[in-house]
């Protein structure tokens, strides 16, 4: 390698520890600036769609430049490439996943998951290590880019969560798939078989686990359980934690205001709960774009008979997915 080549790479060697502060800074820097700079989450997402498509062609270009001046930098380029990408995905999308735990415990595997992830990617004995087994270093790179769609599909398409959760299944199956093929070299048929129906799996897996998968572009900003309602103000009153049979005869209202993406319009619901089983479901309609959250409600106007007991009201996507829960209590 020409000495000038050398000096760069020894450089970007020897800063490889800052790599992660950056990172760590622009992914948190992303999430502040993304609602008010929508094309930032079209810039984020072809930056992990050209990583993926430098992972897979890693074989075509690394032949063509073996035997030059570029061989060696190019791999260690391509690593703190890759590794910078995984960080700024999973940093960029945190914020979005610890909103979510006012949903309830649904979420902690989730998020578990993805503190892991963001943690191995600034941890460079564990990433470089992960970098030398090619499956699970593929099955890395698509959890980032999962993550990240179920933030960027909604930010820059305007689709429901619903929706995004479906695409990133789909979206991340379909780039997986060749990567896949990739690793092992030449198989049996049974075995192409197998990493077909693995690649299914990847499709299909956030339908059947949507309901341990956040809405991560919807926060709860205001919950509230009222007695009456101002509906031109759109305002709760009388408002609290604990209310007698008496009170509720005439029915209670709960009150959400709910934050999502300008542009976003999707159906959401309120499941009611008296002593853990359910006894109504209120759909409405949720528009995205204000500051504050979108606020709706909803009015339980028959309340059973007897009413005392332990109550709560889950906001749910019609996926299941829990965006937020109130509770409260009826006194006899």
């Amino acid at each position: 390698m020409p000495p000038t080549l050398q000096t760069l790479s020894n450089k970007l060697y020897q800063i490889r520890h800052l790599w992660a502060v950056i990172s760590f800074a622009l992914g948190l820097s992303s999430y502040f600036l993304v609602e008010r700079q929508p094309w930032l989450a079209a810039v984020l997402t072809g930056f992990l769609v050209l990583s993926w498509l430098l992972l897979l062609t890693e074989g075509l270009w690394q032949r063509r430049l073996a035997g030059t001046a570029m061989e060696g930098m190019s791999q260690g380029m391509l690593k703190l490439l890759l590794q910078a990408v995984h960080q700024e995905a999973f940093f960029f999308s945190l914020p979005f996943v610890l909103l979510q735990w006012s949903g309830g415990a649904e979420y902690i595997f989730f998020t578990a998951l993805v503190i892991s992830a963001a943690l191995v990617s600034i941890i460079d004995p564990l990433y470089f290590w992960l970098a030398r087994h090619r499956a699970l270093y593929f099955g890395f790179h698509a959890w980032a880019l999962f993550v990240a769609l179920l933030v960027l599909l909604p930010l820059i398409f305007h689709w429901s969560t619903d929706s995004a959760l479906t695409w990133a299944g789909w979206l991340t199956a379909l780039f997986a798939l060749p990567s896949f093929w990739r690793v092992g070299g030449p198989r049996k048929w049974f075995r192409w078989l197998g990493l077909l129906a693995v690649s299914c799996l990847i499709a299909f897996a956030p339908r059947w686990l949507a309901p341990l998968v956040p809405p991560l572009t919807l926060s709860l900003e205001e919950r509230a359980m009222a007695l009456s309602f101002n509906r031109e103000q759109r305002q709760p009153l009388v408002t609290g934690h604990s209310f007698s049979s008496d009170e509720v005869t005439a029915g209670l209202y709960a009150y959400t205001a709910i934050k999502a993406p300008l542009g976003l319009g999707q159906e959401i619901y309120h499941y009611w709960f008296q002593n853990g089983e359910q006894v109504d479901r209120i759909p409405l309609k949720l528009y995205g774009g204000r500051e504050s959250g979108f606020r709706t409600w909803s009015h339980k106007r028959h309340i059973p008979v007897p009413s005392q007991g332990r109550w709560r009201v889950e906001v749910r996507t019609a996926d299941n997915q829990i965006i937020g829960v109130m509770r409260f209590t009826i006194t006899p």
